[in-house]
């Protein structure tokens, strides 16, 4: 994972520890975090996420991680979708997935 995006979620650790409940302005930053990560290149597995945003501050109230977490999967869901045709390579240097 690229440093940006891991500052980003940083950021989005401190914000669940030291709330109890999500405003509109703290979802919208929720949603803009995610969707930077994905739009920069970088992934992440949801089961990592939620464990990790869980584990780093045990006072994290359960309805933020909640949320947090949905926007999360909505976010990757949306990207997903939007993004369905990635090019793989097959080894031969053109990344262009044919044979």
């Amino acid at each position: 994972m690229r440093q940006d995006s891991t500052l980003l979620l940083i950021e989005l650790q401190k914000l669940a520890s030291n709330t109890k409940n999500l405003r509109p302005e703290d979802e919208e930053f929720v949603k803009s975090t995610f969707k930077k990560i994905l739009e920069g290149g970088d992934n992440y597995n949801m089961h990592e996420l939620e464990n990790w945003l869980a584990n780093e501050n045990q006072k994290t109230e359960q309805r933020v991680l909640n949320r947090i977490m949905n926007i999360a999967h909505y976010q990757k869901s949306k990207f997903d979708a939007e993004n369905k045709f990635k090019m793989i390579s097959n080894g031969d240097g053109c990344n262009c997935g044919g044979h």
